[in-house]
C-alpha cells in the first residue's frame, strides 16, 4: 500500500463541498490527499484553502448530452491520471456516471453516498423497476454504499441494488458547536428580524434549499399566502440559490411570491443567524436523504414542520418534534402553519425538546467515524488481496 492515500469526491455541485468538510479534515490530518471534483462555484475556495485539490466537472444536474459526454470524459481522464485509491461519488446523476466511470477506469475502491433517491418503495412499480435497474447498473463495480436514511437503505435492498453487507446507514450530522442556542441570540434575533423588515409580533417560518419544484416551494408559497390570510403575523423566508435544473422555479413564480410578501433571501452564509430570527423551521420537500435544515433547526431549538416523506420522517416525529403534513398538500401545510403560529407556548416546548434531543442524535462526528472506519476496512481488504 502506498503511504499516501488518495481520495476523490465527485459531486453534482460545489454546494456538496461544505457538508463534506467535516469528513475531509480528519483525513487531511492523517496525510491523505483529497480531490474535489465538482462544477465551479464559490465553495471551491473553501476546499483549496484547506489543502485539497479541485478539478472542474462539466456534468450538469439536468440531462444535457454535450455536457454529459464532456463530463464523463473528464472523469475518465481524472481517474486514469489521478491514481486514486478511493473514488467517492455523491448525488444521483453524478453518482450513476461517476460509479460507472470509476469502475471502468479500475479505481481500486468505489463508494457512494445516497443523499436522497429519485424513487422509493411508494413509487409506481414500472418507474420503481426502471430506477432500480439504473441503480443496479451503476453499482455493479461499487464496493460500498452509505445511506443517510433507513428508508433509502430499505429501498436499495428491496430493489436488489447491492448486497446487504455492502450497505450501511450512517445517518447525517451537523456541527453542534455552531448550531446551538447561545446567550447572545436575543440580540442576534432582533438585529436579523429588523434587517428582514419583520414586525415584532411576526411569526417567521424559515425554509432553505435550492429553488426547485421538488423541494416543495410551489406548495410552500401557496400555503404561506393562504396562512397569512388567516393569521397576518405569518411570514415565510426562504434561503437558497436558484438552480439550472429543468424543474427550477421560474422567475415569474419567484416575482409573484415576493409580491405576496415572501422573503427570498438567495444563498446565505449566515444560516445560524437566520435560525435565531425564525420561529419555525419548515421543509416541504418531496424527498430527502436526511435534511440538514431540519437538523440544524432542531439543534437551534426551533419547532419543525415537514412533509411526511422519507428523510423528513427520520428527523420529525409528531408530536414530539413538530408536525408532518402530506406531500404536495398546500392546504394541509397552511393549516399546520396556522396551528403552530397560534400557540407560542407549544412552540417553545417543541423547541426545547428538539434542542435537547439534537445533542444526542445529530453529532456529525458519528457519521464521520463510520465513514472513516469503512474506508479503513476497504483499504485493508484491498491490501490483503
Amino acid at each position: 500500500m502506498r503511504e499516501t492515500i488518495r481520495l476523490a469526491h465527485v459531486c453534482s455541485s460545489d454546494l456538496g463541498i461544505l457538508p463534506l468538510l467535516p469528513f475531509c479534515t480528519p483525513l487531511l490530518a492523517r496525510g491523505w490527499e483529497i480531490t474535489m471534483i465538482t462544477p465551479p462555484g464559490p465553495n471551491v475556495e473553501r476546499a483549496t484553502a484547506l489543502g485539497m485539490t479541485w478539478l472542474p466537472l462539466a456534468l450538469r444536474r439536468r440531462m444535457h448530452l454535450a455536457s454529459d459526454v464532456h463530463g464523463s470524459l473528464q472523469l475518465a481522464s481524472y481517474f486514469r491520471r489521478g491514481r486514486y485509491d478511493i473514488v467517492h461519488t455523491h448525488n444521483i446523476k453524478t453518482g450513476h456516471i461517476g460509479r460507472v466511470v470509476a469502475s471502468a477506469m479500475r479505481v481500486p475502491i468505489v463508494v457512494h453516498t445516497i443523499h436522497g433517491m429519485a424513487y422509493s418503495q411508494e413509487t409506481p412499480p414500472v418507474m420503481r423497476a426502471v430506477h432500480g435497474a439504473l441503480e443496479r447498473i451503476a453499482s455493479l463495480g461499487c464496493d460500498y454504499v452509505f445511506s443517510q436514511s433507513r428508508e433509502d437503505r430499505d429501498t436499495y435492498l428491496a430493489s436488489h441494488v447491492i448486497a446487504p453487507d455492502k450497505l450501511e446507514v450512517i445517518g447525517n450530522g451537523i456541527d453542534l458547536a455552531k448550531y446551538s442556542p447561545r446567550p447572545t441570540d436575543p440580540a442576534t434575533r432582533a438585529a436579523v428580524r429588523s434587517a428582514l423588515g419583520l414586525a415584532a409580533g411576526d411569526i417567521l417560518f424559515l425554509s432553505a434549499g435550492r429553488l426547485i419544484v421538488e423541494k416543495g416551494f410551489v406548495e410552500l408559497f401557496e400555503a404561506a399566502i393562504a396562512a397569512a390570510r388567516i393569521d397576518p403575523r405569518i411570514r415565510l423566508a426562504v434561503a437558497g440559490p436558484s438552480d439550472e435544473r429543468v424543474d427550477a422555479l421560474e422567475p415569474a413564480s419567484l416575482d409573484a411570491a415576493r409580491a405576496q410578501g415572501i422573503l427570498l433571501l438567495g444563498q446565505r452564509s449566515d444560516m445560524r443567524d437566520l435560525y435565531c430570527a425564525s420561529d419555525v423551521v419548515v421543509l416541504a420537500s418531496w424527498h430527502e436523504g436526511m435534511p440538514r435544515v431540519l437538523m440544524e433547526g432542531a439543534a437551534m431549538g426551533k419547532p419543525l414542520l415537514a412533509t411526511d416523506v422519507r428523510g423528513c420522517r427520520e428527523v420529525v416525529e409528531p408530536p414530539k418534534h413538530g408536525l408532518r403534513v402530506p406531500m404536495r398538500d398546500a392546504k394541509a401545510l397552511a393549516g399546520a402553519m396556522v396551528r403552530l403560529a397560534a400557540d407560542a407556548a407549544w412552540r417553545s416546548q417543541l423547541g426545547r425538546e428538539n434542542a435537547s434531543e439534537a445533542r444526542e442524535r445529530y453529532a456529525i462526528e458519528r457519521a464521520v467515524e463510520r465513514v472513516d472506519a469503512a474506508y479503513d476496512r476497504l483499504l485493508a481488504a484491498r491490501d490483503a488481496r
